[in-house]
């Protein structure tokens, strides 16, 4: 009768329901993200692709500094997260892509007048704004780090919490600093990107940190889907990548 074939697939759709929650297809994934990270086009695109894989998985971002996220993922407030900081006990690491570090400059400074390279000696005399503080081994640690492997020791003048507020620094002549290269899309008056040379070129690492022993087979499916296309951009010549 009709209330039996009613029963019947009101337990056929518990089981579908059943099964692609434990294959990862339906549920829910919170992502955590840098202000940074959606300029790296492996970020925009491994979104897009999960959520087109797998429709019934409900996907929120949440945009956070690398250290926050690598806090909250710690806390359980979010399932995974994009980030440039290596994460502490406890999470996995999973090495994506390498970014060349680029050095944003105020428009009218003297080093802009040319597309050249610029030799990291030739920022010995700089003021650098501080920007990437709260990342811990990140931007803020490989300027520092490159900049003495090249015979110098950084001068900061001003701090900026967000990338935003860097680049109206920068923009307004309080120094330079270093940035990812993806974050050259970002076109903003008063400011230029230059590339780094030299045999001690900064460049920073895209992460994905997850938790150990991860319980949530969509938080599972979402990692092996960012280490696939990682690999995938690795390949494609050009493209500068770091093993897993």
């Amino acid at each position: 009768n009709d209330r039996a074939r009613i029963i019947l697939a009101d337990v056929d759709q518990a089981f579908d329901t059943t099964r692609r929650t434990a294959r990862g297809e339906q549920g829910r994934i919170r992502i955590g993200v840098t202000p940074t990270g959606p300029f790296h086009p492996l970020v925009p695109r491994v979104i897009r692709a999960f959520r087109e894989a797998f429709p019934h998985v409900s996907l929120t971002l949440e945009e956070r500094l690398s250290s926050e996220l690598i806090e909250a993922l710690g806390s359980g407030r979010i399932d995974t997260a994009f980030a440039w900081t290596p994460p502490g006990e406890g999470l996995v690491t999973h090495r994506l892509l390498d970014d060349d570090l680029v050095v944003v400059l105020p428009a009218n400074h003297a080093l802009a007048r040319t597309k050249a390279a610029i030799p990291l000696s030739a920022l010995s005399e700089e003021t650098f704004i501080v920007y990437g503080r709260r990342d811990g081994f990140g931007l803020f640690a490989a300027t520092i780090v490159s900049c003495r492997a090249a015979g110098f020791s950084p001068r900061f003048g001003m701090e900026a919490p967000r990338l935003a507020s860097a680049l109206s620094l920068a923009a307004a002549g309080f120094g330079i600093f270093f940035v990812p290269a993806s974050i050259q899309r970002i076109q903003m008056d008063g400011v230029e990107y230059r590339a780094l040379k030299g045999p001690h070129k900064p460049k920073s690492t895209l992460i994905l940190a997850s938790r150990k022993g991860e319980p949530s087979a969509v938080a599972r499916r979402f990692v092996e889907m960012v280490k696939k296309l990682a690999k995938e951009i690795s390949a494609t010549p050009g493209a500068k990548s770091s093993r897993n």
